[in-house]
Protein backbone atom coordinates (compact mmCIF):
# COMPACT_ATOMS: atom_id res chain seq x y z
CA UNK A 1 0.00 0.00 0.00
CA UNK A 2 1.42 3.41 -1.20
CA UNK A 3 3.36 5.08 2.01
CA UNK A 4 1.97 8.58 3.33
CA UNK A 5 3.65 11.30 2.88
CA UNK A 6 3.38 13.20 6.90
CA UNK A 7 1.94 16.87 7.05
CA UNK A 8 4.19 19.18 7.96
CA UNK A 9 5.05 19.21 11.62
CA UNK A 10 2.28 20.71 14.03
CA UNK A 11 3.13 21.45 17.39
CA UNK A 12 2.14 20.34 20.07
CA UNK A 13 0.84 16.88 18.98
CA UNK A 14 -2.73 16.81 18.73
CA UNK A 15 -5.33 15.22 21.66
CA UNK A 16 -8.25 13.32 21.23
CA UNK A 17 -10.15 15.75 22.87
CA UNK A 18 -9.60 18.77 20.23
CA UNK A 19 -11.60 16.64 17.73
CA UNK A 20 -14.22 16.03 20.46
CA UNK A 21 -14.44 19.83 21.02
CA UNK A 22 -13.97 20.33 17.07
CA UNK A 23 -16.82 18.19 16.45
CA UNK A 24 -19.52 19.71 19.01
CA UNK A 25 -18.90 22.76 18.00
CA UNK A 26 -19.63 21.32 14.53
CA UNK A 27 -22.67 20.08 15.23
CA UNK A 28 -23.87 23.25 16.73
CA UNK A 29 -23.05 25.18 13.78
CA UNK A 30 -24.37 22.30 11.51
CA UNK A 31 -27.59 22.37 13.48
CA UNK A 32 -28.22 26.18 12.73
CA UNK A 33 -27.44 25.26 8.93
CA UNK A 34 -30.63 23.13 8.73
CA UNK A 35 -32.61 25.51 10.97
CA UNK A 36 -31.73 28.02 8.54
CA UNK A 37 -32.30 25.70 5.60
CA UNK A 38 -35.37 24.94 6.34
CA UNK A 39 -36.12 28.46 7.03
CA UNK A 40 -35.01 29.65 3.84
CA UNK A 41 -37.74 26.87 1.99
CA UNK A 42 -40.43 28.05 4.15
CA UNK A 43 -39.42 32.42 3.37
CA UNK A 44 -39.17 30.97 -0.34
CA UNK A 45 -42.94 29.60 -0.17
CA UNK A 46 -44.38 32.45 1.73
CA UNK A 47 -42.54 34.51 -0.98
CA UNK A 48 -44.04 33.37 -3.73
CA UNK A 49 -46.25 29.92 -2.91
CA UNK A 50 -44.65 28.81 -5.71
CA UNK A 51 -43.04 25.03 -5.74
CA UNK A 52 -40.86 25.76 -8.62
CA UNK A 53 -39.07 28.94 -6.84
CA UNK A 54 -38.82 26.64 -3.51
CA UNK A 55 -36.64 24.04 -5.62
CA UNK A 56 -35.01 26.76 -7.41
CA UNK A 57 -33.35 28.05 -4.11
CA UNK A 58 -33.16 24.44 -2.98
CA UNK A 59 -30.84 23.78 -6.44
CA UNK A 60 -28.90 27.09 -5.34
CA UNK A 61 -26.60 24.38 -3.69
CA UNK A 62 -26.33 22.41 -6.11
CA UNK A 63 -25.14 24.96 -8.27
CA UNK A 64 -22.90 26.59 -6.61
CA UNK A 65 -20.74 23.59 -5.70
CA UNK A 66 -20.25 22.94 -9.68
CA UNK A 67 -18.27 26.06 -10.26
CA UNK A 68 -16.98 25.91 -6.59
CA UNK A 69 -15.38 22.74 -5.80
CA UNK A 70 -12.39 22.90 -8.36
CA UNK A 71 -11.48 26.57 -7.27
CA UNK A 72 -12.04 25.52 -3.37
CA UNK A 73 -9.41 22.94 -3.25
CA UNK A 74 -6.87 24.48 -4.97
CA UNK A 75 -7.34 27.78 -2.21
CA UNK A 76 -7.64 24.96 0.62
CA UNK A 77 -4.33 23.61 -0.76
CA UNK A 78 -2.85 26.93 -0.80
CA UNK A 79 -4.33 28.55 2.38
CA UNK A 80 -3.49 28.58 5.86
CA UNK A 81 -6.09 26.65 7.25
CA UNK A 82 -6.87 28.54 10.29
CA UNK A 83 -7.30 31.36 8.57
CA UNK A 84 -9.49 29.88 5.53
CA UNK A 85 -11.77 28.71 7.71
CA UNK A 86 -11.79 31.68 10.17
CA UNK A 87 -12.74 33.71 7.12
CA UNK A 88 -15.25 32.01 5.77
CA UNK A 89 -17.11 31.26 8.78
CA UNK A 90 -16.97 35.21 9.33
CA UNK A 91 -18.13 36.03 6.31
CA UNK A 92 -20.95 33.21 6.60
CA UNK A 93 -22.26 34.71 9.94
CA UNK A 94 -22.34 37.90 8.19
CA UNK A 95 -24.20 36.76 5.37
CA UNK A 96 -26.95 35.44 8.23
CA UNK A 97 -27.20 38.76 9.12
CA UNK A 98 -27.90 40.39 6.14
CA UNK A 99 -30.86 37.82 5.45
CA UNK A 100 -31.77 38.43 8.78
CA UNK A 101 -32.06 42.58 8.19
CA UNK A 102 -33.38 41.92 5.00
CA UNK A 103 -36.47 39.86 6.23
CA UNK A 104 -36.73 42.29 9.58
CA UNK A 105 -37.13 45.19 7.01
CA UNK A 106 -39.94 43.68 4.38
CA UNK A 107 -37.05 44.54 1.31
CA UNK A 108 -36.19 40.41 0.64
CA UNK A 109 -37.44 39.46 -2.66
CA UNK A 110 -38.08 36.17 -4.40
CA UNK A 111 -34.65 37.00 -6.64
CA UNK A 112 -32.76 38.57 -3.94
CA UNK A 113 -33.12 35.52 -2.01
CA UNK A 114 -32.21 33.37 -5.15
CA UNK A 115 -29.01 35.55 -5.10
CA UNK A 116 -28.68 35.22 -1.08
CA UNK A 117 -28.63 31.47 -1.38
CA UNK A 118 -26.32 31.33 -4.19
CA UNK A 119 -23.83 33.13 -1.97
CA UNK A 120 -24.32 31.54 1.15
CA UNK A 121 -24.07 28.36 -1.15
CA UNK A 122 -20.57 29.84 -2.48
CA UNK A 123 -19.33 30.32 0.97
CA UNK A 124 -19.98 26.81 2.32
CA UNK A 125 -18.49 25.20 -0.79
CA UNK A 126 -15.08 26.85 0.48
CA UNK A 127 -15.77 26.47 3.85
CA UNK A 128 -16.28 22.81 3.46
CA UNK A 129 -12.46 21.25 1.95
CA UNK A 130 -11.32 23.60 5.21
CA UNK A 131 -13.27 21.74 7.66
CA UNK A 132 -12.60 18.39 6.48
CA UNK A 133 -8.83 19.11 6.49
CA UNK A 134 -8.90 20.77 9.78
CA UNK A 135 -10.81 17.59 11.08
CA UNK A 136 -7.89 15.25 9.94
CA UNK A 137 -5.53 17.89 11.53
CA UNK A 138 -6.98 17.50 14.92
CA UNK A 139 -6.97 13.81 15.12
CA UNK A 140 -3.83 12.29 17.05
CA UNK A 141 -1.79 10.02 14.64
CA UNK A 142 -3.77 7.17 13.29
CA UNK A 143 -7.16 8.40 14.37
CA UNK A 144 -8.47 9.95 11.38
CA UNK A 145 -11.44 7.83 10.84
CA UNK A 146 -12.55 8.01 14.53
CA UNK A 147 -12.09 11.76 13.99
CA UNK A 148 -14.16 12.05 11.10
CA UNK A 149 -16.37 9.54 12.77
CA UNK A 150 -17.68 11.80 15.72
CA UNK A 151 -17.80 14.61 13.08
CA UNK A 152 -20.42 12.36 11.46
CA UNK A 153 -22.17 11.83 14.44
CA UNK A 154 -22.60 15.36 15.13
CA UNK A 155 -23.82 15.78 11.79
CA UNK A 156 -26.51 13.18 11.78
CA UNK A 157 -27.90 14.98 15.48
CA UNK A 158 -27.53 18.33 14.03
CA UNK A 159 -29.74 17.14 10.92
CA UNK A 160 -32.15 15.61 13.39
CA UNK A 161 -32.36 18.84 15.27
CA UNK A 162 -31.73 21.86 13.73
CA UNK A 163 -35.07 21.28 11.19
CA UNK A 164 -37.33 20.51 14.43
CA UNK A 165 -35.63 23.58 16.31
CA UNK A 166 -36.26 26.39 13.00
CA UNK A 167 -39.79 25.00 13.04
CA UNK A 168 -40.30 25.80 16.76
CA UNK A 169 -39.14 29.01 16.52
CA UNK A 170 -40.84 30.18 13.19
CA UNK A 171 -43.84 28.92 14.89
CA UNK A 172 -43.56 31.01 18.00
CA UNK A 173 -41.29 33.83 16.66
CA UNK A 174 -40.97 34.56 13.11
CA UNK A 175 -38.30 32.98 10.41
CA UNK A 176 -36.39 36.14 10.75
CA UNK A 177 -35.48 34.65 14.73
CA UNK A 178 -34.33 31.47 13.22
CA UNK A 179 -31.44 33.55 10.75
CA UNK A 180 -30.43 35.77 13.76
CA UNK A 181 -30.28 32.44 16.02
CA UNK A 182 -27.85 30.63 12.92
CA UNK A 183 -25.60 33.41 13.06
CA UNK A 184 -25.33 33.38 16.63
CA UNK A 185 -24.22 30.01 16.45
CA UNK A 186 -21.11 30.49 14.83
CA UNK A 187 -19.80 31.48 17.85
CA UNK A 188 -19.54 28.31 19.27
CA UNK A 189 -17.20 27.20 15.87
CA UNK A 190 -15.48 30.36 16.18
CA UNK A 191 -14.43 30.25 19.87
CA UNK A 192 -12.80 26.30 19.34
CA UNK A 193 -11.02 27.37 16.56
CA UNK A 194 -9.28 29.81 18.67
CA UNK A 195 -8.39 27.09 21.04
CA UNK A 196 -6.91 24.94 18.19
CA UNK A 197 -5.14 27.38 16.23
CA UNK A 198 -1.44 26.13 17.42
CA UNK A 199 -2.48 22.76 15.68
CA UNK A 200 -3.84 24.17 12.77
CA UNK A 201 -2.33 27.72 11.75
CA UNK A 202 0.30 26.77 9.05
CA UNK A 203 1.25 27.70 6.07
CA UNK A 204 -0.41 25.92 3.30
CA UNK A 205 1.23 23.13 1.78
CA UNK A 206 0.48 23.55 -2.13
CA UNK A 207 3.45 25.74 -3.98
CA UNK A 208 2.25 28.84 -4.63
CA UNK A 209 4.66 29.81 -7.44
CA UNK A 210 2.78 28.17 -9.96
CA UNK A 211 -0.49 29.54 -11.99
CA UNK A 212 -4.14 28.83 -10.51
CA UNK A 213 -5.39 27.33 -13.01
CA UNK A 214 -2.35 24.97 -13.31
CA UNK A 215 -3.07 24.07 -9.89
CA UNK A 216 -6.55 23.20 -10.63
CA UNK A 217 -5.58 21.10 -13.30
CA UNK A 218 -2.92 19.12 -11.55
CA UNK A 219 -5.43 18.46 -9.06
CA UNK A 220 -7.82 16.62 -12.04
CA UNK A 221 -4.83 15.01 -13.12
CA UNK A 222 -3.62 13.48 -9.71
CA UNK A 223 -6.84 11.70 -9.22
CA UNK A 224 -6.95 10.57 -12.55
CA UNK A 225 -3.13 9.49 -11.73
CA UNK A 226 -3.12 8.02 -8.45
CA UNK A 227 -3.79 4.62 -8.78
CA UNK A 228 -5.57 4.70 -4.87
CA UNK A 229 -7.23 7.76 -5.49
CA UNK A 230 -9.04 6.94 -8.60
CA UNK A 231 -10.31 3.76 -7.25
CA UNK A 232 -11.66 5.57 -4.67
CA UNK A 233 -13.48 8.08 -7.25
CA UNK A 234 -14.48 5.38 -8.94
CA UNK A 235 -15.85 3.71 -5.83
CA UNK A 236 -17.70 7.36 -4.89
CA UNK A 237 -18.69 7.95 -8.21
CA UNK A 238 -21.07 4.53 -8.03
CA UNK A 239 -22.28 4.94 -4.34
CA UNK A 240 -23.17 8.71 -4.94
CA UNK A 241 -25.16 8.16 -8.63
CA UNK A 242 -26.46 4.36 -7.71
CA UNK A 243 -26.89 3.59 -3.91
CA UNK A 244 -26.57 6.92 -2.07
CA UNK A 245 -29.73 8.51 -3.63
CA UNK A 246 -32.85 6.54 -1.18
CA UNK A 247 -32.64 9.29 1.38
CA UNK A 248 -33.58 11.87 -1.50
CA UNK A 249 -37.05 10.16 -2.16
CA UNK A 250 -38.19 9.28 1.06
CA UNK A 251 -40.88 11.58 0.12
CA UNK A 252 -42.06 9.78 -2.59
CA UNK A 253 -41.60 6.67 -0.81
CA UNK A 254 -43.46 7.62 2.16
CA UNK A 255 -46.22 9.63 0.09
CA UNK A 256 -46.22 7.16 -3.27
CA UNK A 257 -44.98 3.88 -2.41
CA UNK A 258 -46.20 3.85 0.97
CA UNK A 259 -49.39 5.78 0.74
CA UNK A 260 -48.77 7.40 3.72
CA UNK A 261 -48.13 11.37 4.80
CA UNK A 262 -45.78 13.18 7.00
CA UNK A 263 -45.68 10.66 9.74
CA UNK A 264 -44.22 7.76 7.29
CA UNK A 265 -41.98 10.07 6.37
CA UNK A 266 -40.81 10.87 9.58
CA UNK A 267 -40.20 6.82 10.43
CA UNK A 268 -38.24 6.23 7.25
CA UNK A 269 -36.07 9.67 8.12
CA UNK A 270 -35.70 8.22 11.96
CA UNK A 271 -35.07 4.66 10.78
CA UNK A 272 -32.25 6.23 8.35
CA UNK A 273 -30.93 8.96 11.05
CA UNK A 274 -30.87 6.01 13.72
CA UNK A 275 -28.66 3.33 11.90
CA UNK A 276 -26.31 6.13 10.71
CA UNK A 277 -25.84 6.59 14.18
CA UNK A 278 -25.21 3.40 15.02
CA UNK A 279 -22.95 3.11 12.52
CA UNK A 280 -20.91 6.30 13.10
CA UNK A 281 -20.68 4.93 16.65
CA UNK A 282 -19.03 1.55 15.26
CA UNK A 283 -16.46 3.40 13.75
CA UNK A 284 -15.09 5.53 16.45
CA UNK A 285 -13.50 2.50 16.79
CA UNK A 286 -9.22 2.53 15.93
CA UNK A 287 -8.49 0.43 12.93
CA UNK A 288 -5.63 0.26 10.74
CA UNK A 289 -5.63 1.44 7.23
CA UNK A 290 -5.90 -2.31 5.34
CA UNK A 291 -8.94 -3.15 7.73
CA UNK A 292 -10.61 0.06 7.43
CA UNK A 293 -10.00 -0.40 3.18
CA UNK A 294 -12.09 -3.69 3.88
CA UNK A 295 -14.75 -2.24 5.70
CA UNK A 296 -15.22 0.42 3.63
CA UNK A 297 -15.79 -2.02 0.66
CA UNK A 298 -17.89 -4.20 3.12
CA UNK A 299 -20.08 -1.71 4.24
CA UNK A 300 -20.20 -0.85 -0.08
CA UNK A 301 -22.16 -4.47 -0.81
CA UNK A 302 -24.29 -3.72 2.44
CA UNK A 303 -25.94 -1.04 0.86
CA UNK A 304 -26.54 -2.41 -2.20
CA UNK A 305 -27.84 -5.76 -0.46
CA UNK A 306 -30.05 -4.09 1.74
CA UNK A 307 -32.01 -1.41 -0.90
CA UNK A 308 -32.31 -4.58 -2.96
CA UNK A 309 -34.12 -6.08 -0.10
CA UNK A 310 -36.13 -3.36 0.36
CA UNK A 311 -37.21 -3.28 -3.17
CA UNK A 312 -38.19 -6.64 -2.95
CA UNK A 313 -41.06 -6.06 -0.03
CA UNK A 314 -44.27 -4.08 -0.31
CA UNK A 315 -44.64 -4.12 3.43
CA UNK A 316 -43.31 -1.25 5.70
CA UNK A 317 -42.38 -3.38 8.90
CA UNK A 318 -40.27 -5.28 6.77
CA UNK A 319 -38.75 -2.08 4.96
CA UNK A 320 -38.38 0.30 7.74
CA UNK A 321 -35.62 -2.06 9.06
CA UNK A 322 -33.99 -2.55 5.85
CA UNK A 323 -33.60 1.52 5.79
CA UNK A 324 -32.00 1.45 9.16
CA UNK A 325 -29.46 -1.13 7.85
CA UNK A 326 -29.08 1.29 4.55
CA UNK A 327 -28.72 4.04 6.72
CA UNK A 328 -25.97 2.12 8.68
CA UNK A 329 -23.84 1.05 5.83
CA UNK A 330 -24.33 4.36 3.94
CA UNK A 331 -22.61 5.87 6.88
CA UNK A 332 -19.78 3.82 7.39
CA UNK A 333 -19.32 3.73 3.54
CA UNK A 334 -19.03 7.68 3.73
CA UNK A 335 -16.57 8.06 6.68
CA UNK A 336 -14.36 5.05 5.04
CA UNK A 337 -14.44 7.22 1.60
CA UNK A 338 -13.38 10.14 3.56
CA UNK A 339 -10.66 8.84 5.42
CA UNK A 340 -9.13 7.54 2.48
CA UNK A 341 -9.57 10.65 0.96
CA UNK A 342 -7.87 12.30 3.71
CA UNK A 343 -4.76 9.42 4.29
CA UNK A 344 -4.21 8.40 0.71
CA UNK A 345 -3.45 11.61 -1.06
CA UNK A 346 -0.32 13.59 -1.00
CA UNK A 347 -0.89 16.29 1.71
CA UNK A 348 -0.26 19.71 -1.14
CA UNK A 349 -2.90 17.74 -3.24
CA UNK A 350 -5.68 16.72 0.27
CA UNK A 351 -7.54 19.90 -0.25
CA UNK A 352 -8.40 19.97 -3.95
CA UNK A 353 -9.31 15.73 -3.70
CA UNK A 354 -11.28 16.62 -0.38
CA UNK A 355 -13.25 19.34 -2.57
CA UNK A 356 -13.76 17.31 -5.45
CA UNK A 357 -15.08 14.26 -3.55
CA UNK A 358 -17.08 16.00 -1.45
CA UNK A 359 -18.58 17.70 -5.13
CA UNK A 360 -19.20 13.62 -6.22
CA UNK A 361 -20.48 12.87 -2.89
CA UNK A 362 -22.76 16.45 -3.08
CA UNK A 363 -24.10 16.43 -6.95
CA UNK A 364 -24.13 12.27 -7.52
CA UNK A 365 -27.59 11.83 -5.48
CA UNK A 366 -28.83 14.66 -6.43
CA UNK A 367 -28.58 13.80 -10.36
CA UNK A 368 -29.22 9.66 -9.14
CA UNK A 369 -32.35 11.17 -7.43
CA UNK A 370 -33.34 13.22 -10.64
CA UNK A 371 -32.91 10.14 -13.40
CA UNK A 372 -34.81 7.60 -10.40
CA UNK A 373 -37.49 9.80 -10.03
CA UNK A 374 -38.29 10.86 -13.84
CA UNK A 375 -37.66 6.73 -14.36
CA UNK A 376 -40.50 6.33 -11.80
CA UNK A 377 -43.22 7.75 -14.65
CA UNK A 378 -43.31 4.50 -15.99
CA UNK A 379 -41.58 1.71 -13.62
CA UNK A 380 -42.40 1.31 -9.84
CA UNK A 381 -40.15 4.03 -7.96
CA UNK A 382 -39.05 0.71 -4.95
CA UNK A 383 -38.00 -1.18 -8.21
CA UNK A 384 -35.86 1.51 -10.06
CA UNK A 385 -33.67 1.96 -5.56
CA UNK A 386 -33.31 -1.93 -6.22
CA UNK A 387 -32.04 -1.68 -9.75
CA UNK A 388 -30.11 1.05 -8.77
CA UNK A 389 -28.80 -0.93 -6.17
CA UNK A 390 -28.55 -3.83 -8.22
CA UNK A 391 -26.20 -1.93 -10.71
CA UNK A 392 -23.78 -0.65 -8.30
CA UNK A 393 -23.55 -4.22 -6.38
CA UNK A 394 -22.10 -5.67 -10.49
CA UNK A 395 -19.83 -2.76 -10.40
CA UNK A 396 -18.16 -3.87 -6.68
CA UNK A 397 -18.32 -7.59 -8.16
CA UNK A 398 -16.60 -6.53 -11.33
CA UNK A 399 -13.86 -4.43 -9.22
CA UNK A 400 -12.72 -6.54 -6.66
CA UNK A 401 -9.98 -7.49 -8.71
CA UNK A 402 -8.92 -3.63 -8.79
CA UNK A 403 -9.67 -3.53 -4.99
CA UNK A 404 -7.28 -6.01 -4.43
CA UNK A 405 -4.40 -5.47 -6.45
CA UNK A 406 -4.71 -1.36 -5.35
CA UNK A 407 -5.39 -1.98 -2.07
CA UNK A 408 -3.85 -5.05 -0.92
CA UNK A 409 -1.10 -6.28 -2.80
CA UNK A 410 0.56 -3.00 -3.75
CA UNK A 411 3.57 -2.05 -2.24
CA UNK A 412 5.23 1.06 -3.33
CA UNK A 413 7.08 3.38 -1.33
CA UNK A 414 6.29 7.61 -0.98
Amino acid sequence: MTAITPDLPLSPEPKSRNFVLFSIAQCISFAGDWMQKAAVGWLAWELTHSPAWVGAVALSDLIAVFWVAPLAGTVTDRANPYRLIWLTQVLAMANSCVIWLLVVLGVVTPWLLLAWAVIDSTLQGFNQPARMMVTGALAPHGRVSQAIAANSIAANIARSIGPMVGGFIMLHSGVSDVFLLNAVSFVAIMAVLIHVRPWIDRPGLAVKTGRFTADIASGFRYILRAPQVAMLFALTLGFALLARPFTELFPALAGGTFKGGPDTLGLLMTAQGVGALFGAGWMLRKRPQRRLVGVTIAAAFGIAVSLILFSMTGRFAYALPLIGFAGLFHVVTNIGMQTMAQTMSEPSMRGRVLALYNLVFRAGPALGAFVIGFAAHWLDLQLLIGLAAGAFLISLILAMPAFRRIYFTERTSA
